[in-house]
């Protein structure tokens, strides 16, 4: 019995300090950075509230609660009791779908860097460790990728796959695979000419041991900023997506698909193309902030650059 008390006692200071060391790091972060700070509480306060879309938003999202285009904060709206931001063309409430398109949209924005990152990851190390006609290969292949536009290659593949949430993140992530493959590559050359790799190949260890016990993990640093910096140029080409027609279909709502039903009636209610514009606008830019002090934490070679 006092064995089994000493071990949970351990677990729960061993808890406990892991709270503190995550608690200091954060209090360092803003006070060295605050406005990475500020991005990432505002970014992190608007997936809280996207994921709760379904019990904050004051109705559902495709449901025709008032009259038409009525505007925000209007005597109309106000009777209505809680339509802040006013009514679409079809009478639904900008407020909910603005939560409910938000999920789809930030999810789209975090899955599309995070798989393709992943992937090139993974595949930049192979290139990098395996060399040779391999990494001929490999770079060819991603010459190809790049030489077109990302927002072309994303709406190809829609196009020809279909308009769901998974076919839009793949597409996205096409992408960012093909550039974090070039990032990534330059770092694994340098770590596998390390020593550690050298007597890991000395004592036998195999070379899937090797990339994903020594390769991959001292890779992660890159990865994760290239993620962080991914995802606000993913949020807004999802919405160019959705604003073009080839992205997130109605009825399911996203922030781009909200701009592009907003455009016929702008002149007579441009609260409802303002509203995801500034959905939009606000976390990317809480994205960026967040994302370049990020960078600075984790990259050293880059705090001085500016």
């Amino acid at each position: 019995m006092q064995e089994s008390a000493t071990g949970v006692m351990l677990e729960r200071e061993s808890a406990a300090g892991k709270l503190r060391r995550v608690a200091r790091a954060l209090g360092e972060f803003s006070r060295s950075h605050p406005t990475g700070a500020a991005g990432g509480l505002a970014l992190f306060i608007i997936i809280v509230m996207v994921l709760l879309a379904n019990i904050i938003s004051p109705f559902r999202y495709d449901r025709t609660v008032a009259r038409q285009l009525l505007p925000p904060l209007s005597e109309a709206t106000l009777e209505e009791g809680t339509l802040w931001i006013g009514t679409d063309e079809l009478g639904r409430d900008v407020v909910s779908r603005l939560l409910h398109g938000g999920r789809v949209s930030i999810f789209v924005g975090i899955m599309a860097p995070l798989i393709g990152v992943a992937f090139g990851t993974v595949l930049g190390i192979a290139s990098a460790y395996f060399g040779k006609m391999f990494d001929l290969l490999v770079q060819r292949l991603v010459d190809t990728v790049l030489i077109l536009p990302g927002i072309v290659v994303a709406m190809t593949i829609t196009v020809a796959f279909g308009f769901t949430v998974p076919v839009v993140i793949m597409a996205l992530a096409v992408s960012y695979s093909a550039s974090s493959v070039r990032v990534v590559r330059s770092r694994a050359l340098t770590l596998s000419r390390m020593q550690y790799v050298e007597a890991a190949r000395a004592v036998g260890s195999s070379d899937t041991r090797i990339i994903f016990r020594h390769l991959v993990p001292n890779s992660l640093p890159v990865s994760m900023v290239l993620i962080a910096v991914s995802v606000g140029a993913a949020i807004t080409a999802e919405a160019a997506l959705s604003f073009l027609g080839i992205g997130i279909q109605p009825p399911i709502p996203s922030w781009g698909n909200m701009l592009t039903r907003a455009q016929v009636n702008f002149d007579l209610a441009p609260h409802i193309a303002i509203a995801p514009g500034m959905a939009i606008t606000l976390v990317v830019l809480a994205v960026n902030l967040f994302g370049d002090s990020l960078r600075d934490v984790l990259d050293p070679r880059l705090r001085n650059v500016r």
